[in-house]
């Protein structure tokens, strides 16, 4: 049986947000079987949807090209990979200037250690995941990054992950 694949050549995320996209039930469907088994066959997903091959291919492009889907990766178990400290990190900025924010967090973007990255409403400007091997490269990663943003940097804090118990389920939104 011939595994066919969605081209994602080029694919760039939406850099904002838009209008919402008109889901139908098929399309749902197709979410949750993708949630179930994002590396099922387009005759499995036909055969589970009721669609053609083609118009599955064709539904998937479209959620593709209106970033509802930002691509097709596995969820990893890090404590299994090696690293089973993870922290979440809240950083709190002095009033940076866009080319300070820019650079903190291309630096971010850019770091191995660093997982996760994004801006906040409230008393924090950033939430970062942070993911180690052990306690002390968490601390050395950590150290890092206050060093080098020292003047940038007004307030941290360190909340780390005991059990994770649900990964991002994010398709339920929509069909579940």
């Amino acid at each position: 049986m011939r595994k066919e694949k969605i081209e994602l050549k080029g694919f760039r995320p939406a850099p904002t947000y838009g209008p919402a996209y008109p889901f139908d039930k098929h399309d749902k469907l197709i979410l949750q079987e993708l949630d179930e088994n994002a590396r099922a066959s387009l005759a499995d997903l036909s055969k589970s949807v009721g669609l053609s091959r083609d118009a599955v291919r064709n539904r998937i492009k479209k959620l593709v090209d209106h970033h509802v889907i930002l691509g097709f990766t596995p969820i990893y178990n890090p404590p299994a990979m090696g690293y089973p400290v993870i922290n979440y990190v809240f950083i709190a900025l002095y009033n940076p200037s866009e080319e300070q924010e820019k650079e903190f967090l291309r630096y971010l973007r850019n770091h191995k250690y660093v997982t996760y990255v994004a801006g906040i409403i409230g008393k924090w400007d950033f939430i970062l995941d942070i993911m180690a091997e052990n306690p002390g490269q968490f601390d050395r990663t950590l150290k890092e990054i206050r060093q080098r943003f020292h003047t940038l940097i007004k307030d941290y804090e360190v909340y780390g992950v005991l059990q994770e118990y649900k990964y991002e389920e994010i398709g339920k939104l929509v069909y579940g």
